[in-house]
């Protein structure tokens, strides 16, 4: 009994990790990210919130000290990630110029291979990762000693049907082009780059997407301020209603301050979406406050259905107006969800042998 306890409870721990490390599919795949601090959703039922700041965490579970090991680590580990990310509004994480996941979430990073004789590189690169229709595909190769070479498009989904192909111009080791925008890029595309080389032919693969929008961001609608937060509601059209998330980073001048997030269900047509900055990560006074870099999703509802997303018709909001004289500098206090998680972690971090 007492090791299919343990097993359960590892299961549990290893959902919780799962979470934390999951990769955000909106970004490239492969490229090395710093982790987002969104708060974890622990589903389980917990004791009584009311007294977790007079009682010692409880043990969750009994382990043997085999079991306790790996367990037991990797819990102390995620409790103090959690117990700091709780110093911050989950809504309003603050932002620094070292989270380029954040700053840059639509970078490419561009794909290196060696040539046959391994004497040189060729690299295929993009002008961003994900597409929203109708945006050409802007494509760079660069390498020495290319003399011709030839792109094909074709989607991921179905297996690598292909949509388009186009030889390259070369000249000097080089091949720029603008692939235009066709209906038929829809989901997962896969861009395959075969060059010869002193004869060779090699070929490089790189990896996008291209969305039809599901709405758009057409601008502010108001400001306001409510307790400890500045509330900055945003306008969008739109055109597939759903459960909607929207991000945005707050900068002072060109400071990054904080990461916002919402999200809500939207229908048709002109709607309203809010994102809160939390006083905790907003200075006491300022001229210059603007959000940038907009991100808007339509998260999938049932399994299987794709995340869709939406573009932004604007790429900097103004917020100068903003009061935060208003703001009441009152530090974030954890809902009793948030605390009911961090409960449960730091007692698997603090089991014991038996």
């Amino acid at each position: 009994m007492k090791k299919i306890v343990a097993v359960v409870t590892s299961a549990l721990l290893a959902l919780v990790i799962w979470r934390i490390l999951a990769p955000n599919n909106s970004t490239q795949p492969m490229q090395s990210v710093s982790e987002p601090k969104a708060v974890i959703d622990v589903q389980i039922q917990q004791p009584d919130v009311a007294s977790i700041n007079k009682e010692p965490a409880t043990s969750a579970v009994e382990m043997s000290p085999f079991q306790l090991t790996s367990t037991q680590k990797a819990a102390k580990v995620i409790a103090s990630n959690y117990r700091e990310t709780l110093r911050y509004a989950p809504y309003s994480q603050p932002l620094s110029i070292h989270d380029i996941d954040r700053l840059e979430p639509n970078r490419f990073v561009p794909v290196t291979v060696p040539n046959s004789d391994l004497s040189g590189t060729i690299a295929l690169a993009l002008n961003k990762y994900r597409f929203t229709y109708p945006e050409p595909i802007e494509l760079q190769l660069t390498g020495e000693g290319i003399s011709r070479a030839k792109v094909i498009v074709s989607l991921v989904d179905e297996k690598n049907k292909i949509l388009f192909e186009k030889g390259l111009s070369v000249s000097q080791g080089q091949a720029n082009t603008k692939l235009p925008a066709k209906e038929a890029f829809n989901g997962d595309i896969q861009l395959k780059v075969i060059a010869d080389v002193g004869g060779d032919p090699i070929t490089i693969v790189a990896q996008a997407k291209y969305v039809q929008p599901s709405a758009k961001l057409v601008g502010l609608k108001y400001m306001d301020v409510q307790g400890s937060d500045l509330i900055i509601a945003l306008e969008l059209e739109v055109e597939d209603a759903g459960i909607y998330r929207v991000r945005a980073n707050l900068f002072d001048g060109g400071t990054p301050l904080a990461h916002l997030v919402t999200k809500s269900k939207l229908a048709n047509g002109k709607q309203e979406i809010a994102l809160k900055a939390h006083q905790s990560v907003l200075p006491d006074l300022s001229n210059d406050l603007k959000l940038m870099t907009f991100i808007v999703e339509r998260m999938s509802s049932v399994p299987g259905e794709r995340t869709r997303y939406g573009e932004s018709l604007i790429t900097e909001i103004s917020l100068h107006a903003a009061d935060l004289s208003d703001l009441k500098r009152e530090p974030y206090k954890p809902s009793d969800k948030e605390r009911a998680s961090l409960q449960f972690l730091e007692g698997m971090a603090q089991q014991t042998p038996l």
